[in-house]
Formats: structure tokens, sequence, C-alpha cells
């Protein structure tokens, strides 16, 4: 069991709530952290390199709540978790979010989460410029989370409208304590946007970078319209193929299969895996 690092009782004013008095008034909060860390680097050194900074991360705990103004406090806490989960070396958090006085005849009213890191598997695809704008996107995804591997690339045919280039087809192991809605809003579409993608009617239609969540660890979802695990990783090698390459025993939430399975069954005719693109970190 990782070491723990306790904040403890961090009382702060803002803005919380939903009715017009909470809305105009800042109002007291109570905050409770503990962060789930290997400290024995910092234990051997005793060079604050090596530890997790408490005062850097109060600091910044404090501009987020004083700064803000949620409407809930189960947002506060989230974001609070999201924030603690940029340090590496935070492992997992768990946050105590509470509103003392905000229940006639209660001292407070609270609300306690905990959150880690999810190892997710991210799909890249692109037929635009695609070897420069594959690397950038590999690039600027280690700049927003822990990259943790790249698979090798594929050049596939395209699927649906076939009149256009062949596809560069690669996967990425991150790992983030990010929520889903949030990767594909915060880090995903931003480098999609970043890197020029233009979204038409056309699901198939060229690409410059294509950025999908295909696995959330072991969770299933739907978000935003699409489903999570990704269905095409049960229909197209040049999906299954670089996740297998990546995590070949991990397992599909839904079918139970592991991702080697899924690509073995799968025909990769035209599949052609192109040692001479290297998007690795």
């Amino acid at each position: 069991m990782a070491d723990q690092i306790q904040i403890k009782d961090l009382l702060l004013r803002t803005i919380i709530g939903i009715n017009d008095e909470e809305r105009r008034n800042k109002q007291d909060v109570l905050i409770n952290l503990v962060l789930y860390a290997d400290t024995r680097a910092a234990g051997a050194s005793d060079d604050i390199a090596d530890a997790v900074n408490y005062r850097t991360l109060t600091k910044r705990i404090i501009g987020l709540v004083e700064g803000s103004q949620f409407y809930l406090v189960e947002k506060m806490a989230a974001e609070i978790a999201a924030l603690c989960l940029e340090d590496a070396r935070v492992e997992r958090v768990s946050v105590r979010v509470e509103k003392p006085g905000a229940l006639r005849f209660a001292r407070s009213v609270g609300v306690e989460i905990e959150r880690g890191r999810e190892r997710v598997l991210i799909a890249l695809g692109s037929n635009i410029n695609a070897e420069e704008n594959m690397r950038e996107a590999v690039r600027r995804l280690a700049a927003r989370v822990r990259l943790l591997a790249v698979s090798p690339v594929y050049e596939t045919p395209p699927v649906g409208t076939i009149n256009q280039p062949n596809f560069l087809n690669a996967a990425a192991l991150i790992e983030t304590g990010l929520a889903p809605a949030d990767l594909k809003a915060q880090v995903l579409d931003a480098i999609e946007q970043e890197l020029g993608r233009v979204r038409t009617a056309d699901k198939n239609a060229p690409r410059t970078i294509d950025l999908d969540i295909a696995l959330y660890g072991d969770q299933v979802l739907d978000l935003d319209h699409r489903h999570i695990p990704d269905p095409d990783i049960l229909k197209y090698p040049h999906l299954a193929l670089p996740l297998a390459d990546l995590a070949p025993e991990q397992r599909h939430p839904e079918t139970g299969e592991t991702l080697r399975e899924i690509a073995q069954r799968l025909a990769a005719s035209g599949i052609v895996r192109r040692e001479d693109v290297v998007l690795g970190p």
C-alpha cells in the first residue's frame, strides 16, 4: 500500500452553491486531502525534487478554489482531485470538501471522493501529411498526459470512402487521472483542433489526425454518442492490431477476449506494418 501525505482542515472562502445568496456571497469550505504516493525516494535522498511538494500543491488548490464559482461541491472535489493527480508521483487521492453550516442543525455537509489513474488506450489515425501529423500528435499527447508506450505504425486502406490516400494507424498507452469526458475534451479534441482536424458528415473522410479513446481501463460507458470500448475493436484489424501490440493480454470488458485473440481472428488483408515510421517515446 502506498504511503500517505495528509493535508488537513484547509479552510478557504469561495462562491459555491446554487441559490441566489450562495451566488452572491462567499462561503467557507473545509478541504481534507490524502495523497497516496511512494515516498521512499524522498526519504532516502532528503531532496525536495524527489518529493510531492505539498506546499506548492496547496497553493495551487487555494488558487483553484478561491478563484472558482462552482455550483456543486462534487465538481469542486473532482477538480481538486484532478489537480493533485497532475503530479505523476501521486498514485491516488482522497478529497473531502465540506460546507460548514450549510444545513440547519448539521455541523457541515460534504462530499468525499477517491480518484486514481487509469491506463487508457488511444487510437490514432491520419491520411493527410500522415507521418508528420502522427508524430506531432504523439508529441503533444506526451506533453499533456503520461505517455507509457506507442505501438508500431500500420498502413491501411481506407474504409467506406475509398477514393482517398491510405491511412497510417497506431495506438498509444497513457496513464491519466482525467475522467473520460475531460480526457476527450481537454486533450484529444484539443490536439485534433491544433493539428487542423475538420469534421464533416462523412466520418470516413480524410483527416489530419484522429484521436479516440479505444479502451478506458476496464470501464464500459457512452461518451458523446461514442461507446467505450470502441465497437470497431471487434471489427477492424487496423484498430485491433496496434492495441494488441501494446496490451496483448488486456481483456475486452464486454466480450472477455484478450486483445491478442481479437487481433488474431480478424483478417489483416491489405494492412502493412511500417517499420520505417516510428512514433514512440
